[in-house]
């Protein structure tokens, strides 16, 4: 949507999804950012009209963030974003998608590893995660006993669990390889 950035974008999308007021520390353990990050996007919401404080419901000495009518608003053209990218994907053969989804998250990995975005819950990281005997670009979750290829690896699960860094690496080195 136009004038949010990336980051507020998902902050209104994750209010309009729960329903509920959230408090900030919820927002970033929720969307895998730093509260300084998410501090900085509220206040701009905030000032923007779509979001505003309130006591929490349940704790009346902490504050909770809900969407104004506006911000409803916002978050809803906010969370239809990836069906344009899934639109637009439909021109890519198999091959390229599956090409342009390794690309992808190699880079997520990358910029985790060096410390420029906070750690995803992606599956490289997962210890569900296993590099499938199956074949090449295919891969298992013990935990929704599901398998994947290089086009459908999940970026963001909420079953995820670290796996130690040994096991992170190993797996890392196998992907980057195939």
């Amino acid at each position: 949507m136009a004038g949010l950035t990336p980051t507020q974008g998902e902050i209104l999308t994750l209010l309009l999804s729960r329903g509920v007021p959230m408090r900030l520390g919820e927002i970033a353990e929720d969307a895998a950012l730093t509260s300084a990050t998410v501090s900085e996007a509220v206040s701009t919401l905030e000032n923007k009209g779509l979001v505003e404080k309130r006591r929490d419901a349940n704790d009346g000495r902490a504050l909770a963030l809900r969407l104004t009518a506006r911000g409803k608003t916002a978050a809803r053209k906010a969370s239809q974003w990836p069906n344009f990218l899934t639109t637009a994907s439909e021109s890519l053969g198999e091959k390229e998608c599956a090409q342009l989804y390794r690309t992808l998250v190699k880079l997520i990995f990358t910029m985790q590893e060096r410390g420029d975005v906070p750690p995803q819950r992606m599956c490289l990281t997962c210890s569900h995660f296993e590099m499938s005997a199956r074949g090449k670009g295919q891969y298992h979750c013990d935990h929704f006993n599901a398998t994947y290829d290089d086009s459908r690896l999940p970026l963001d699960c909420n079953a995820h669990a670290d796996a130690d860094i040994a096991m992170q690496r190993k797996v890392w080195k196998l992907y980057s390889k195939t």
